[in-house]
């Protein structure tokens, strides 16, 4: 049972009974990290365009140029990325921000499956973090459906 102490709650520090962090914990920090860090790396790559995508397949690519074109949809999504990313980073509201990027990251997952020939760089380097999290923090996600 994971729980935080008294002092620590403002500084985010969780600790099973016996006081320390078992492998579940760092597995599920090191995720937190990797998950959040990316998106806000691609959020902000959305509106400064650092690294340049390769090009995708055609339906692939008639797809985010729809919702670039949009004007709407792409900033918003780039927004939700960067913000709730660093909240990923700082433990705040962390089962929000899971469900937040639920469509998100369905999406991301089903365009690559159906439209990248090789898709397990992305679903690998982004999906399994964020399974990882889902899978750590089931029982404050099933809260919020029942």
């Amino acid at each position: 049972m994971v729980k935080i102490k008294g002092d620590q709650k403002r500084h985010f520090i969780i600790q099973n009974n016996s006081g320390k962090l078992d492998s579940m914990d760092y597995l599920e920090l090191s995720c937190r990290w990797i998950f959040g860090l990316q998106m806000v790396f691609w959020g902000l790559n959305g509106i400064f365009h650092w690294v340049t995508i390769p090009p995708a397949s055609p339906k692939f690519q008639t797809f985010v140029d729809s919702c670039v074109d949009v004007a709407f949809i792409m900033p918003i999504v780039k927004t939700i990325e960067i913000l709730f990313g660093f909240f990923l980073v700082l433990n705040f509201v962390v089962p929000l921000s899971l469900a937040v990027f639920a469509p998100i990251m369905f999406v991301i997952a089903g365009l690559h499956i159906l439209h990248n020939p090789k898709p397990w760089a992305v679903l690998i380097t982004i999906l399994l973090p964020y399974l990882v999290l889902v899978f750590a923090h089931r029982d404050t996600l099933l809260r919020l459906v029942h």
